[in-house]
């Protein structure tokens, strides 16, 4: 582990696990919209705080003229790969500037232009909001931007690595062409809460509470069963999965959702690489400043390169 990595545990640790902790505790019954509103303004002061001194990569970012909740980034003349990715927060928040530098670098890496989708948030837009929207912006690559297919990447981390998952089952309900591969960072996939992990690593992991987690379920699902395999993608037949790419960290809570979804696809025929990093925090190759982001990107760029057909 990196002495980067042992600092930003140490932060994670001291500042912004107590937080998470607290807001859980404070969502009592019939507050916890509430909750959410001030946990989204403090994520809001964070993503200030990250971004404030942007040394991104020179890529270009622009909005979408009849989609103003998509954002193009790195959308050039001769760049011929796509990246759809899907940003976490729990399905109930976003820090567009976080995930906006880090699309730049993605886009930088890979050769690639990428897709950032504000997709919407509950609790004012429940299951399925979220993972219709992620389902129409993959449509809209295939129909109206004519993504080929094999050099489309679906991408995602943590709330957006369950959307990455789920979105390829639609994708193969709705018969639609399948991506070149996908990448999943610290994915949830199990809304039943039914990983080891999420009891055995809340000690150990540095950023998130498993207290957190029943409150997302209800704002999330409501009374929708978390066992429905379009819900939690552990249940599923993921046999029409594209090569899947799965990060996750030896003591974050939800890294047997990881290692269960790797695993199951392994099972059922579908080529899955599964990296398991050693005490790095909850979707680490985010962090630009930490060597172990440089070394997942590298692992990233390899497996994009393998599965979706090089740049001409």
């Amino acid at each position: 582990m990196s002495w980067q990595m042992r600092v930003l545990n140490a932060i994670s640790r001291s500042v912004v696990k107590p937080a998470v902790k607290k807001a859980s505790a404070q969502a009592t019954v019939g507050e916890e919209y509430a909750t959410i509103q001030k946990l989204r303004g403090w994520v809001a002061n964070m993503d200030a705080f990250l971004t404030r001194r942007d040394t991104a990569p020179s890529v270009a970012v622009e909005p979408v003229a009849d989609h103003p909740d998509y954002l193009w980034v790195n959308n050039e003349a001769g760049v011929r790969r796509t990246i759809l990715y899907l940003h976490g927060g729990g399905m109930v928040v976003h820090v567009p500037g976080l995930y906006t530098q880090w699309a730049q670098r993605l886009a930088a890496a890979t050769d690639a232009r990428v897709l950032l989708i504000d997709y919407r948030l509950a609790p004012e837009h429940p299951y399925p909001a979220s993972n219709e929207d992620c389902l129409e912006a993959y449509r809209w690559l295939l129909e109206d931007q004519g993504a080929a297919s094999e050099r489309l990447v679906i991408a995602g981390d943590s709330a957006g690595g369950y959307l990455t998952l789920t979105t390829l089952l639609r994708i193969h309900e709705a018969g639609l062409a399948r991506p070149a591969c996908a990448i999943a960072f610290s994915p949830l996939a199990d809304f039943s809460l039914g990983s080891d992990s999420i009891f055995r690593n809340e000690s150990a992991d540095p950023l998130l509470s498993n207290r957190l987690l029943p409150l997302v379920r209800k704002l999330v699902l409501g009374g929708h069963a978390a066992t429905d395999p379009l819900v939690s993608p552990v249940y599923a037949d993921l046999r029409n999965f594209p090569p899947l790419q799965v990060h996750v960290s030896s003591n974050e809570i939800i890294r047997d959702d990881g290692l269960r979804i790797a695993q199951r696809a392994q099972a059922q025929g579908v080529i899955s690489e599964m990296y398991h990093w050693h005490k790095t925090t909850h979707v680490h190759p985010l962090f630009k400043q930490l060597p172990e982001s440089q070394w997942a990107m590298e692992k990233v760029v390899r497996f994009i390169d393998r599965y979706a057909a090089p740049v001409a």
